[in-house]
């Protein structure tokens, strides 16, 4: 075997597959935490949560993110580097996992290779992941993990497979309430085939509920204890902006989740039906030379069959409207997989690998250089305008500790959670207080209340930042409780523009620490 041949194989082969992911999730981590130490959406009212180690957070999203988050702060403290080492080792979790399937469904290690290379080509996965993504880097993680040990539990049939497959779906519950569909789907398509169903052991998939179900105990136990509306505020959530008849909100709902799936999928799936087309259409079907791995392909494919189904099912069950792309991970796990698993059962020509990997190569590189623009140079056409994961937060922490030294040791109440996750960033030995958290530690001598007065010369009084922040009202600080009120002003980087280019204004009020909102 000449060098260049082991070259070209490097990428399929299992070593340089893990290699080469390895890289990819390393160098957006170091390009995440180099660029800017802000904490971006959801990072921002985690940090806030995670003050304290808690059985539950809140209703809608299960507590172990935040564990881990908890768990991971004691070595990085609460930065942006806590947050991007537990998402990217997650995100590696993920593909390890899904790995591990592909090789077992693909009979073919170019297109195992392939398809798990393209999660980068799914917009939620390959560009939407870096930024504002908690929850659903377990959730994934937790997802490959199930498939993966569930495989392996029908293979070997024995008490570890069936001990670990339930860890593995207990971590799964206290990831997000979507997860339930991955199981779900995976078992009913096993169950749905006499191959597969021949091989499920009762006892041991007893023992595996009952090990998910001590894991996800503690976060039972929170919501008993607490008197929680768990079902109400999940239909809640689910059933937001619904109008209409019961027969409009199901069509509206349906036409939703389709838009979603549709939006998920892409750009994956046009491009691979795109490139393999003449192959996936017209060419000469393979002889089965892996009974197993086609068997387990089969199955993969019947459980994305069966997690759509459930999907445009519980629509019309429950009414839901408030359906996302962001919320398709559950829902389309297996489809690169699926896909690549029927690309297999046919020949297919080394060209279509080579353009397939190519545009791969090409999407990862547009979404380093997209990344790239948006830090250094954050204006309205590179980042949205918004651009929360360049604001300069740390330069607020940093003049309020000039200004106001007693704030490092004060109870700090934000009037919205960017400003108050960001905050914790620079005064990690304050009391954090946002509207839906508040400490169960005493509240300081001292105390100030911080919001945001807009950009570029906004004046957003402490009244209108009161009345949009979900504080109640009653307990804002009387005038002559106010002992002191300023303003700070902070400028945005840029690459080549000045630092005036863009300043934001924050207010800050000192109050006294007896009063309501300081508690």
């Amino acid at each position: 075997m000449t060098e260049e041949t082991v070259s070209n194989q490097f990428w399929w082969r299992p070593a340089g597959v893990i290699f080469l992911i390895v890289v990819y999730l390393l160098l957006h981590l170091v390009l995440r935490g180099y660029f800017s130490p802000t904490l971006s959406t959801d990072d921002m009212f985690e940090n806030v949560f995670v003050q304290e180690l808690r059985f539950g957070y809140q209703v809608r999203q299960p507590p172990i993110y935040e564990w881990m988050l908890f768990g991971i702060q004691r070595i990085f403290g609460p930065t942006i580097w806590s947050f991007i080492t537990l998402k990217y080792l997650l995100v590696l979790g993920f593909a390890l996992f899904i790995y591990g399937v592909a090789r077992q469904a693909i009979n073919d290690d170019k297109l195992a290779a392939l398809a798990v290379y393209s999660y980068v080509a799914l917009y939620q996965i390959g560009f939407n992941l870096h930024e504002g993504v908690t929850h659903t880097a377990v959730l994934l993680a937790a997802s490959g993990a199930t498939v993966y040990l569930f495989l392996r539990f029908l293979k070997e049939g024995t008490l570890g497979t069936a001990v670990f497959l339930g860890l593995a779906v207990g971590f799964g519950m206290l990831s997000k309430h979507s997860y339930v569909l991955v199981p779900t789907s995976i078992l009913l398509a096993a169950l749905s085939d006499g191959y597969w169903r021949s091989r499920i052991r009762l006892p041991l998939l007893i023992v595996a509920g009952v090990v998910a179900a001590v894991v996800y105990s503690p976060y039972i136990y929170w919501i008993i204890s607490g008197e929680q509306p768990f079902i109400g505020s999940a239909l809640n959530v689910m059933r937001n902006g619904a109008q209409g008849t019961g027969v409009v909100r199901i069509l509206t709902g349906e036409l939703r989740l389709l838009l979603s799936v549709l939006g998920f999928s892409a750009p994956f799936l046009p491009l691979v039906l795109l490139v393999f087309f003449s192959n996936l259409f017209r060419g000469e079907k393979k002889e089965v030379s892996d009974p197993i791995a086609h068997a387990v392909g089969q199955l993969l494919q019947r459980a994305l069959f069966v997690a759509l189904a459930l999907a445009f099912i519980g629509v019309v069950l429950i009414g839901a409207q408030y359906i996302k792309e962001r919320h398709m991970h559950p829902v389309l796990l297996l489809l690169p997989i699926v896909m690549f698993y029927q690309i297999s059962l046919r020949r297919y020509s080394t060209r279509s690998v080579v353009v397939y990997s190519s545009v791969l190569v090409l999407l990862v590189v547009v979404v380093f250089g997209v990344r790239i623009a948006g830090f250094l140079v954050p204006d309205e056409e590179m980042c949205g305008g918004l651009c929360r994961h360049m604001k300069p937060f740390y330069k607020l922490g940093e003049q309020l500790k000039v200004q106001f030294p007693e704030s490092e040791q004060a109870t700090i109440v934000s009037l919205d959670d960017y400003t108050g996750g960001n905050l914790r960033v620079s005064l990690p030995e304050a009391r954090h207080v946002i509207h839906n958290f508040r400490p169960i530690t005493p509240r300081r001598q001292d105390c100030f209340i911080l919001w945001d007065m807009g950009d570029n010369g906004a004046q957003r009084t402490l009244q209108e930042a009161l009345s949009s922040s979900g504080f109640n009202l009653n307990e804002a600080p009387a005038p002559d409780k106010i002992l002191a009120l300023r303003q700070i002003d902070v400028s945005w980087p840029h690459l080549w523009k000045t630092d005036s280019f863009r300043t934001s204004t924050f207010g800050v009020a000192k109050i006294e620490g007896v009063s309501g909102i300081c508690r």
